[in-house]
């Protein structure tokens, strides 16, 4: 059996490293994932996947994301549930074993200078070299 995951998308938030109890770091975001087509109407949809990540890769993020971050990512698919108020919840989030930040810091300023742009179509159209 497998489970793997690879997601490529923005962070809707600036990412904030919590301590457990056992002073373990964490941080959890939620990462908007573009799909391949837009509707009927011309819109794109996301998807909004909440991604957890750990110790010294959670510390990472937290010290060079923020919020619009273009990031890859990949981990496993897991799943838990619990209880609150007599009601069993069920949860269903990627675990994060490796991020890299596909954009420089100048390319996140250009983006954060200019709003207006809709990122979703800066979409790779000519030929690859390989």
């Amino acid at each position: 059996m497998y489970n793997k995951v690879i997601l490529i998308g923005r962070l809707t938030a600036t990412p904030e490293m919590v301590k457990t109890a056992s002073d373990r770091s964490f941080t959890r975001v939620t990462v908007a994932v573009n799909r391949r087509y837009k509707t009927q109407n011309g819109e794109r949809e996301a998807d909004f996947i909440t991604v957890v990540v750990w110790g010294r890769l959670a510390e990472t993020l937290a010290s060079y994301a923020s919020k619009g971050s273009l990031i890859s990512l990949d981990g496993e698919i897991r799943t838990r549930k619990y209880d609150k108020d007599g009601q069993t919840h069920y949860v269903t989030e990627v675990l994060c074993s490796s991020f890299q930040l596909l954009e420089s810091r100048a390319q996140r300023a250009v983006r954060e200078n200019n709003p207006d742009n809709d990122l979703a179509d800066l979409i790779l159209e000519e030929e690859l070299p390989f």
